[in-house]
């Protein structure tokens, strides 16, 4: 499932303009499809998780 950035902001409980800083800074893995950006679902959670054992 392809996310907007105003979902993928909704779905970590983030703001839209934090979202697109954490996109610009390669922190979350995304696409470009037709010059809008998409996030897969799947892989930003992978990518979480990922984030949090490192974290832990």
């Amino acid at each position: 499932m392809l996310l907007t950035v105003k979902e993928t902001a909704e779905f970590l409980r983030i703001s839209e303009r934090y979202a697109y800083k954490l996109i610009g800074n390669n922190k979350i893995p995304y696409i470009k499809l037709g010059g809008k950006i998409l996030i897969d679902k799947n892989s930003l959670i992978d990518y979480l998780h990922k984030i949090e054992i490192k974290e832990a």
